[in-house]
């Protein structure tokens, strides 16, 4: 199960690639560590990966406007998938 708020991630071609590259790699871990597709997982977005080369921070360390442009598909794919390998990675 997963959630991708609409509220943080406005845009519906890149929620839909966030959920794509979910699927990717949770398939991909599947295949690696089988005892996984026991276990009932929920991901959720909290906030949205930033690319190094994001816009400016505000006051409370947020981005101005963190979707004055489309960040580029690739450099999102990236930041998404290397957290979710990460959080997969620490699953028991």
């Amino acid at each position: 199960m997963m959630a991708i708020p609409k509220k943080l991630v406005p845009s519906s071609p890149v929620r839909n690639l966030i959920r794509r590259v979910i699927r990717e790699s949770h398939r991909a871990t599947l295949l690696a560590r089988p005892g996984l597709d026991a276990l009932s997982l929920r991901i959720q977005l909290v906030a949205v990966p930033q690319d190094p080369a994001s816009p400016p921070k505000g006051p409370d360390g947020r981005p101005l406007r963190p979707f004055a442009r489309r960040p580029t598909d690739g450099v999102l794919k990236r930041l998404v998938r290397a957290e979710l390998d990460g959080l997969l990675a620490r699953v028991a």
